[in-house]
């Protein structure tokens, strides 16, 4: 048998290996390199992050900035009546900084015209849409043709919600022509998808987008009428086309256990506080949107609030009054048990306003609203859990009679709510203006809007111009558990909220 030799070490190769661990042990009784000295935070600038979370019915999809925004960002800096801008500085794909802002309130500017007020040293403008990234939208409404069976009997007026969450798809499919009176199948009947965001998402199921087709139906409670879910649908595979040729839609709807819901509307303890409002806000006549209630869903739960708009299970109005109701309702939820649910109610009020003593009236709207989950809304009474900020005042003056401001940089301030505790305040600011081609008509335009948790707004230069008219309307809101101070982008998405406004009387400027 061959034996392999054995290798014999030569006399240097055993010095070697004897030496080695005392190489090793020199080295590890050697001092650690010194650490690099820390890096010191500048007490005068402000970071902050911006990240994409995307909503889709798997789950949330976390991505890089692509909406623009951050190109928007800005700082100003009050320096008595006047700012000082500080410009955006990206730091990395998903944070920046503005430096050299002295500690104390400062306005971050987003966009054209929306401005945050605030103090925080560290921003978090992360956002939650809801549907992937990539929807291809088109301007005109979209055809469709539609072959269903298995509805309710239908009135003239039929239309069908169409939600599609991947997509960020939100509207109803319109029949033109009205359907049968008492139809309950449709063949071959010429539609088109409307969006509720005025342009028309490509729902495109070779890219996962599941389309929910939902049957509302007209029902009432009293005075209280209301639309519901009644039947639903659910399609994959469907891609509406974009080339103007119609898509044809078919399935069989089917039948969705109703909800009941017990409402406790306690109206008149919203009404309490129309003086607040203003002195000459007046309910909405019949033929506006009236007291209204609607119960919504959040896609996918409601653990980081509501992420986008996905319809409505049921809505409703009641003639404007200060009677209490007691409703007793019901509403289908064809959607996953894993999707929430909220619901609230909205009181809206006008102001008359005039564009000067003799020029054209019109009307500003205000609200009082209150938001809960759907379980917590319908376990108690529902009133009003703050009521709208007091002694609205521009430069030291009351802010709700008419007048001329003296300068374009004014100076608003109020005091706090009478009822409950606002975490934040908004300010928009309406231009009131008319056209050639329609001068009777007094218009409105957002010209800008603040949100600050202070009790005061200086309105930077270039927001208002001279010899024009404005409203001012003041919003309390209520937020529990999120700072929009820090995170003004979740101020759509909060669940339990309270909103109370009040509005000024027509400001002029020189």
């Amino acid at each position: 048998m061959h034996t392999p030799p054995r290798h014999s070490w030569t006399a240097p190769a055993r010095l070697a290996a004897l030496l080695l661990p005392l190489a090793l042990l020199s080295l590890a009784c050697q001092d650690p390199p010194p650490p690099p000295p820390p890096v010191e935070e500048d007490p005068n600038a402000v970071q902050g992050q911006r990240i994409i979370h995307r909503r889709l019915e798997s789950g949330d999809a976390i991505t890089s900035d692509n909406t623009g925004v951050r190109s928007t960002l800005s700082v100003l800096v009050p320096t008595g009546a006047a700012f000082e801008a500080r410009p955006f500085v990206a730091t990395g794909d998903d944070t920046f900084k503005f430096e050299d802002v002295p500690q104390g309130p400062y306005y971050l500017k987003r966009g054209a015209d929306s401005y945050l007020i605030t103090e925080q040293r560290q921003l978090k403008l992360d956002e939650y849409l809801l549907g992937r990234e990539g929807v291809i939208t088109v301007p005109a409404a979209l055809p469709v043709t539609l072959s269903v069976d298995g509805l309710a009997p239908m009135d003239a007026y039929q239309e069908f919600d169409v939600i599609a969450p991947n997509a960020g798809a939100a509207g109803v499919i319109h029949l033109d022509p009205a359907p049968q009176p008492g139809a309950t199948s449709l063949s071959g009947q010429p539609a088109e998808y409307r969006s509720a965001f005025g342009r028309q998402e490509i729902i495109d199921g070779s890219k996962g987008d599941q389309l929910y087709l939902i049957q509302k139906l007209r029902r009432s409670a009293g005075d209280f009428n209301y639309f519901a879910a009644a039947r639903a649908m659910t399609l994959t595979g469907v891609t509406l086309r974009s080339d103007g040729q119609a898509t044809p839609v078919g399935g069989t709807f089917s039948d969705i256990a109703p909800r009941p819901l017990s409402v406790n509307w306690r109206r008149s303890s919203f009404e309490a506080w129309r003086a607040a409002v203003h002195p000459l806000a007046v309910s909405l006549p019949e033929t506006s949107v009236r007291h209204s209630l609607i119960v919504a869903p959040a896609v996918g739960g409601l653990s980081e609030g509501i992420v986008g708009y996905a319809g409505e299970l049921l809505s409703g109005n009641i003639p404007a009054g200060n009677q209490d109701v007691s409703l007793t309702l019901e509403y289908g939820n064809p959607y996953p048990s894993t999707w929430g649910v909220v619901a609230n109610v909205v009181h809206r009020y006008q102001i008359p306003v005039r564009l000067s003593a003799q020029g054209p009236a019109g009307s500003v709207g205000v609200s009082l609203k209150e938001q809960l989950e759907v379980g917590a809304f319908a376990s108690q009474a529902i009133e009003p859990r703050l009521s709208p900020p007091t002694q609205l005042q521009v430069d030291g003056a009351n802010a709700q009679e008419d007048r001329t401001l003296g300068s374009l940089t004014p100076v608003f301030t109020w005091e706090p709510p009478a009822l409950g505790t606002a975490d934040v305040y908004e300010l928009r600011i309406f231009r009131l203006y008319t056209t050639a081609d329609a001068p009777d008509v007094l218009r409105t335009e957002t010209l800008a809007t603040f949100l600050t948790a202070q009790r005061q707004v200086r309105v930077p230069p270039g927001v208002l111009q001279a010899k024009q008219a404005y409203v001012v309307r003041l919003g309390a809101m209520r937020t529990p558990g999120v700072d929009l101070t820090q995170a003004p982008y979740r101020q759509d998405s909060v669940v339990d909220t309270s909103l109370a406004e009040s509005l000024s009387s027509v400001l002029s400027t020189p």
